[in-house]
């Protein structure tokens, strides 16, 4: 098989999502796949990117569900570690249509003791794209060190970086987080914020002063995410407004991963920075009107905005 095109490099969980049930009655949850990263690379995959995980999981029944689950989903996991002796991470989540209610069950968990001697050099140059997140930064130190030397590699491969801001302080602390994020800006070609994880780094609300901090990076592509407000491409020295798609909401986890991973696939299939960038919102738009992060999707993007369009 062919090297994948585009790497991500995180934490496969699995996710436990609770389904709405009657007052009174125990709760159900419905088991799926998950982890920032996962995601986008799921979503690539479905966008008709090669797509492979890099990271770890437990040599147990959910490091087997996992796997099996990637392979079905079109996700390379060649290079995906398995910790024989380590346990699997889990995401519980609370359902939200517009916010994030996680708790996680990941310490000492397989990809938490991932580290820069375990990363797959040649994948990582052989690349288009490597994708790492700060939900990768926050897990552990090893980690942390693992995705600054990735980062490192596929520079200087001409690989490019995507990142997505993904702040999650259940994880570390705000100054913890700002610190990391900050030194890793620079490296990206491609930054992924959200308009409420920018508020929380930068310590403002203001729309106009956080659009001109990305700006003013290197990054070649910034997609700024505002959920039900849509998206503002930052590429090329012009801003577009991309208008989010009207849909029923029932759980927004996983929709800014989706986002990624779709835009990802579009500009290494050859689709400029908008069309890719279309593609993106309408595959979150199609996240958010399902349970979890990783379910098939409802319907397909219309004929120019899919990946092969």
């Amino acid at each position: 098989m062919a090297e994948a095109e585009i790497l991500t490099l995180g934490e496969p969980l699995i996710e436990m999502v609770r389904l709405p049930g009657a007052p009174g009655v125990p709760a159900l949850y419905q088991q799926g796949v998950g982890g920032d990263t996962l995601n986008a690379a799921v979503a690539a995959a479905r966008a008709g990117g090669r797509a492979g995980l890099l990271g770890a999981v437990g040599g147990d029944l959910l490091g087997d569900a996992v796997r099996g689950f990637c392979a079905e989903a079109g996700v390379a996991t060649a290079h995906l570690l398995c910790r024989t002796e380590d346990p699997t991470g889990v995401n519980v989540i609370d359902p939200d249509p517009a916010g994030r209610r996680f708790a996680y069950a990941r310490r000492g968990s397989a990809a938490s003791l991932y580290g820069p001697g375990d990363l797959p050099v040649a994948a990582i140059e052989a690349a288009r794209v490597l994708h790492v997140s700060a939900v990768s930064q926050a897990i552990s130190v090893p980690m942390r060190e693992a995705v600054q030397r990735a980062a490192e590699i596929a520079r200087a491969a001409g690989t490019l970086v995507s990142y997505d801001l993904n702040l999650r302080l259940s994880l570390w602390s705000l100054e913890e987080a700002r610190a990391c994020i900050t030194a890793f800006l620079p490296m990206a070609d491609i930054l992924l914020p959200s308009e409420d994880e920018a508020a929380l780094f930068l310590g403002h609300e203001d729309l106009e002063p956080a659009l001109a901090y990305f700006e003013a990076l290197p990054a070649r592509h910034v997609i700024f995410k505002r959920g039900a407000a849509g998206a503002i491409l930052l590429s090329e020295g012009r801003r577009t407004e991309i208008p989010a798609i009207p849909v029923e909401a029932v759980d927004s986890t996983g929709a800014g991963d989706c986002l990624a991973g779709t835009f990802l696939a579009g500009l290494v299939a050859g689709q400029s920075p908008l069309a890719a960038a279309q593609a993106a919102v309408r595959a979150a738009a199609d996240t958010v009107s399902r349970y979890g992060a990783t379910a098939p999707p409802v319907f397909a993007p219309p004929s120019g905005l899919g990946a092969g369009g």
